[in-house]
């Protein structure tokens, strides 16, 4: 969204709302871990993943949006005391300020920023957050995966990862070699949170040109050896930590990517000439009748407000602006890379969270929580907050349950679910 000025309007001062520190405190007795921890071991656990384990909601990361991440509701719930987030402190409880939704006549997103309490980045090439000094238990980012904690600076046009990696700063290596090395001695763990793979594939849906089945950010490892060898995860469960890993869900399945809907389109039946630059100059022509996708954008926005009042809807877009039916097969997680995540589970004793199952259910309207409340998948629903592509806070109550079922599956766990009921009663949760 930040990208995209002409779509945000006003610079608002907004106030935590929910009672998370409330439903927090409400005690919890040590649960069964099952067989993850051998005899006189402690749970310590750790995760590593991108902007949906960093507590990313809102297009930004808050306070309150790290408390409620679907990591630390686990952490609740298992009953364990020395799990810690990197928080942002008191005062600047906005973080990094988020992005909250205007209403509009045409349902085309628009927001307002947040930005008071926010924290200051410190000046340099590239600028820098400040370093959290504290005991740090989630090493997630936004954009991020254990993959960076392994490369450390090392890439070129990365200025988000490298303000996210520098709230971690002393853990950041300066070789690969000695990677891992400094938080394992700190924090010993013996179980990993693991989501590597979402915000690469959605950094590729966003920015590759031509898609197909061996780019490297939808395929990683399995470009050369057909399975997945990422040297970060291997040494992340060296040991032979336990954990659980993600399934990478369907982009598709993402408000984010229906905002600008081709069925909005197709309804109007007339006047639809999209093309776009494959080879050379406008030499592709998009069939409006088949499945494909807009990468939102001003542009595409600008044109959908201008054609909801009627007129043509004529553009030729950049190749990485539109997804086309070749390139929705060729993208598509399921086919293409699901199957080697389960092998990897498998293979290093990972439960498995199948997120691409639970996205498309809450997409299609068909997920009930447990306790029986109806969740909604849409743009302005309850699951998803205004970035369209990361959960609200009853978004990730649900993930962490999610977490908790394969845990308890795969190692005999017997760890409680949260009462998603009360945890929306409690901390006052509205959407």
């Amino acid at each position: 969204m930040g990208q995209h000025p002409e779509m945000i309007h006003d610079n608002i001062d907004r106030q935590p709302t929910l009672k998370i520190e409330e439903w927090l405190s409400a005690p919890t007795t040590l649960a069964d871990f099952g067989r993850i921890l051998k005899p006189g071991q402690t749970m310590e656990m750790v995760a590593f993943g991108g902007g949906m384990t960093a507590g990313v909601m809102n297009g930004g990361i808050t306070r309150e949006s790290q408390q409620t991440n679907y990591t630390n509701l686990l952490a609740h719930q298992m009953g364990i005391k020395n799990f810690e987030m990197p928080l942002f402190d008191k005062e600047h409880y906005n973080g990094t300020g988020y992005y909250v939704y205007r209403n509009t006549e045409t349902g085309h997103p628009q927001w307002d920023r947040v930005v008071n309490n926010t924290i200051s980045a410190v000046p340099g090439d590239p600028p820098t957050m400040p370093e959290y000094m504290g005991k740090i238990s989630n090493y997630a980012f936004p954009g991020g995966a254990a993959d960076w904690l392994d490369r450390g600076y090392a890439c070129e046009n990365c200025e988000l990862i490298k303000l996210g990696l520098s709230r971690f700063k002393r853990y950041v290596p300066p070789y690969p070699s000695e990677a891992f090395i400094k938080i394992k001695a700190d924090v010993p763990y013996n179980f990993a949170i693991i989501d590597e793979f979402f915000d690469r594939w959605m950094s590729g849906i966003r920015m590759t040109p031509q898609i197909g089945i061996f780019n490297q950010a939808f395929n990683g490892s399995i470009l050369l050896t057909g399975r997945i060898t990422d040297h970060a995860i291997n040494k992340v469960l060296k040991e032979g930590q336990k954990g659980i890993i993600f399934t990478i869900p369907h982009y598709q399945d993402l408000p984010y990517m229906n905002w600008y809907s081709r069925h909005e389109l197709v309804q109007r039946g007339w006047g639809l000439y999209i093309s776009f630059d494959r080879n050379g100059k406008a030499d592709q022509i998009v069939d409006a009748s088949r499945p494909f996708f807009m990468i939102p954008s001003a542009k595409v926005h600008h044109l959908f407000e201008n054609f909801s009042r009627g007129g043509e809807f004529r553009v030729n877009f950049q190749d990485f602006e539109v997804i086309d039916e070749d390139e929705e097969f060729m993208s598509d997680p399921q086919k293409h890379y699901n199957g080697k995540i389960r092998e990897y589970a498998a293979e290093k004793d990972l439960a498995v969270v199948d997120l691409f199952d639970l996205y498309q259910r809450i997409h299609q309207g068909s997920y009930r929580t447990d306790d029986g409340i109806l969740v909604d998948g849409s743009a302005y629903g309850n699951f998803f907050s205004s970035d369209g592509i990361y959960p609200t806070p009853f978004g990730q109550a649900i993930i962490a349950n999610e977490v908790i079922k394969a845990i308890n599956k795969h190692y005999g766990a017997k760890i409680p679910l949260i009462n998603l009921a009360e945890f929306v009663r409690t901390t006052g949760f509205e959407k």
